[in-house]
């Protein structure tokens, strides 16, 4: 994979990998983000991957200038860039684009759950059969799973009461250990639409439905700047950029009236709107649905949307 950044001429400097590092990790979220066809995409899907792609464009300078005369090492951007479940020892084990890459083709989420094995294993099934495979490793890998989904409910909310939203994370996964994949899938994926209004909320002021709101992004460093964000604090975009990244599959548009068939992955439209539709509800798209929402709650937890928020600041 070529490491120059784009308009930029590669750093010559010994202590530039750190430089390199990160314009590998960003470089490809270009064209994944384009889209396939000339149609425009439906919403909320195509304003979630402009927001990305415009923070991509900002953060690119950041990165070049002060990474050049930080000296920081390639495991360091890894290991702030990485959600803990992907890090040991204070090092990443979990390549970042591949995870990201994965969960944005396949929609499974992978940043805070599942486990760091099962996400070695998810990724290392990602093949020929991706679906299939992937699939095989989240229904072997079920009560290891729903364990940490448990675990890091219980890092986001240590309170006694507990929160509304950790209490009803906290159902979906005990419908799951019922075997009760149609009300597991149900409430995680009301969780899921609750946790992206906040998300919105936050990052936009309640109003990301203007879409001039959206273009009006300054580059990473004047907003981390203004903010006085550091280099290495700014990083946590790259996070929530992978807790965000199934959302892509899963917020595709669908309805009834379309008179096209149902998606059978995990469809947040489906659920609501049609959840009888022949293979939507299953054990496995109940998984992904209850994963999603565990995920998102604890992005939300861990940072509040902050640096997305600065880059898209007015």
């Amino acid at each position: 994979m070529s490491t120059d950044a784009p308009g930029a001429d590669r750093p010559s400097a010994a202590g530039d990998e750190f430089a390199i590092a990160a314009a590998d990790l960003l470089r490809p979220f270009r064209p994944l983000l384009e889209p396939a066809s000339a149609e425009p995409a439906p919403e909320p899907t195509r304003q979630l991957a402009d927001s990305i792609g415009r923070a991509i464009d900002g953060f690119w300078p950041w990165v070049e200038r002060t990474a050049r005369a930080s000296g920081k090492r390639v495991d360091e951007l890894n290991r702030r860039a990485a959600p803990p479940n992907w890090v040991a020892d204070g090092k990443a084990e979990v390549d970042y684009f591949a995870a990201v890459r994965l969960s944005l083709e396949q929609g499974v989420p992978l940043a805070w759950v599942p486990d760091p094995e099962t996400v070695k294993l998810l990724l290392a099934a990602h093949g020929e059969d991706a679906s299939a495979s992937l699939h095989a490793v989240l229904d072997d890998r079920r009560e290891v799973i729903l364990d940490h989904c448990d675990h890091r409910l219980d890092e986001v909310d240590r309170a006694p009461s507990g929160s509304p939203s950790v209490r009803v994370a906290r159902e979906a996964v005990q419908a799951l250990r019922l075997d009760l994949p149609s009300p597991a899938q149900s409430v995680a994926t009301n969780l899921i639409d609750e946790l992206l209004r906040t998300a919105f909320t936050i990052v936009y002021g309640g109003r990301h439905d203007q879409v001039k709101t959206l273009s009006r992004v300054q580059t990473l460093s004047e907003r981390a700047h203004s903010a006085g964000l550091s280099f290495l604090a700014s990083l946590g975009i790259l996070r929530e950029l992978a807790t965000v990244m199934p959302l892509l599959h899963a917020m595709t548009q669908w309805w009834p009236e379309s008179r096209t068939p149902a998606p059978t992955t995990f469809s947040r439209h489906v659920t609501s709107h049609f959840i009888t539709a022949p293979g939507q509800v299953t054990r496995t798209n109940a998984l992904v649905a209850v994963l999603t929402a565990v995920s998102l709650l604890s992005q939300e937890h861990d940072s509040r949307w902050g640096t997305w928020k600065i880059m898209n600041a007015l």
